[in-house]
Order: structure tokens, then C-alpha cells, then sequence
């Protein structure tokens, strides 16, 4: 496994260890939408074109939920 795939999954595992102890949706989707990054850029190393493009819309539509999150989080007086 290369280091750009073990990095990506480190901040998967962080996401989802924050969700855990109950942090906001927005930190959530935010980190997600990172690992996503890191992981197309693994692909693109690769030259894996398709899979880089496929984590990079993932990255973008992780990143719209985010912003939505936080967004909506700041509506509510909330955290995000």
C-alpha cells in the first residue's frame, strides 16, 4: 500500500473516530472530502485517470454536503 493511500486512510479513520465523540457533520463530510483528495491524488501518481476523476467527484460532492452542513449548523446555532 503506498503512503498516499495509507494517508488517506488515516484521515478516513479520523473522520470517522471525530463522528464518534460526537463532532459536528461539517467536520465530518470536510474530512471525508479530504481523504477523497488524497486519494485521487494516489490515483493520479498511478495514472489511474478514471479513478483519480471517480475520488475527485467524490471529493467535490463531499465537500457540497460540507459546506451544507456547516451551513446549516450556523442556521441553528449549532456546531458544525
Amino acid at each position: 500500500m503506498s503512503l498516499l493511500n495509507l494517508i488517506a486512510l488515516g484521515i478516513g479513520l479520523l473522520a470517522v473516530l471525530l463522528l464518534c465523540f460526537n463532532v459536528g457533520d461539517g467536520w465530518f463530510f470536510g474530512l471525508l472530502s479530504a481523504a477523497c483528495l488524497v486519494g485521487a491524488m494516489g490515483e493520479a501518481y498511478r495514472e489511474n485517470h478514471s479513478g483519480a476523476v471517480g475520488f475527485l467527484i467524490a471529493a467535490a460532492l463531499l465537500a457540497l454536503i460540507s459546506g451544507w452542513a456547516a451551513y446549516r449548523g450556523s442556521r441553528r446555532g449549532g456546531r458544525t
